[in-house]
């Protein structure tokens, strides 16, 4: 989970405001979605991948591991789009030798779906690394009205992705000193996760009566005329990225066409 957390910089991404964005990464997961070849979801995929790197400020190794993890998950895609693709051409003759049949279209179609979620992994590692959870909320209540309730229900949820893992690596410590052995197999594996998922589950069930007792202390929604510490606006570096961003895309759909 450490790979999707807040990379704190000083950059021209973290500067921007949340809500622009989010705005760029749900229209391109729609349509990457959409599209059936691979190679135009790699150009999103890599442009989305340097923005991050010379924009965001953010390491490379910090950049390549969601990509990394992406692949992992695309294998498993790939391998069953691919052999059990039955679309149009997938009778044409074999491209790979072997007792297995697999066509040029079941091969293209199989690499569009690995590309489509590594695109989608790019564009989404842009927002969450470059992106304060705390700016996120106050964006979201800001400028898209947002009630203050879910607002903060979106922000403990958010916040508590890290706090989890960090937990859960106690709890592993934990079980090392104290010398547990669960052996090997799908039944001590099976053990493992009990042994940590119900301690894990105490914790979060703990931090979530802590949280819902510091906001009745606190007098959390009494009042609708409220302030707030920290406030977000859309400037023009706004503009400028949604303009910028929105021609470059339009420029990695149409030239490969036009040429």
């Amino acid at each position: 989970m450490r790979q999707f957390v807040w990379h704190e910089a000083d950059s021209y991404l973290h500067r921007l405001n949340p809500l622009t964005k989010l705005a760029l990464t749900l229209p391109v997961a729609l349509l990457v979605s959409t599209i059936d070849e691979p190679l135009t979801p790699l150009a999103i995929a890599a442009v989305a991948a340097l923005a991050t790197w010379c924009l965001g400020n953010v390491p490379l190794m910090g950049v390549l591991r969601p990509l990394a993890f992406s692949l992992v998950l695309g294998f498993g895609m790939f391998w069953t789009g691919t052999l059990y693709y039955a679309g149009q051409g997938a009778g044409g003759p074999s491209v790979v030798p072997g007792p297995l049949h697999i066509s040029a279209a079941s091969l293209t179609y199989g690499l569009a779906m690995v590309a489509r979620l590594l695109a989608i992994f790019a564009t989404s590692s842009l927002f969450v690394l470059t992106t304060n959870p705390v700016d996120f909320v106050i964006a979201l209540i800001h400028q898209a009205r947002l009630p203050v309730r879910v607002g903060y229900a979106v922000f403990a949820a958010y916040r508590f992705v890290p706090l989890v893992q960090e937990e859960l690596d106690n709890i592993r410590a934990a079980h090392q000193v104290r010398g547990v052995a669960y052996g090997r197999g799908p039944v001590a594996r099976a053990r493992q996760t009990v042994g940590y998922a119900i301690p894990l589950l105490a914790i979060s069930v703990r931090r979530a009566e802590r949280v819902a007792l510091a906001m009745d202390s606190r007098g959390f929604g009494a009042r609708k005329d409220r302030t707030y510490y920290r406030s977000t606006s859309l400037s023009r570096s706004d503009l400028t990225f949604a303009v910028g961003a929105a021609i470059v895309l339009v420029l990695i759909l149409v030239v490969p066409r036009a040429i």
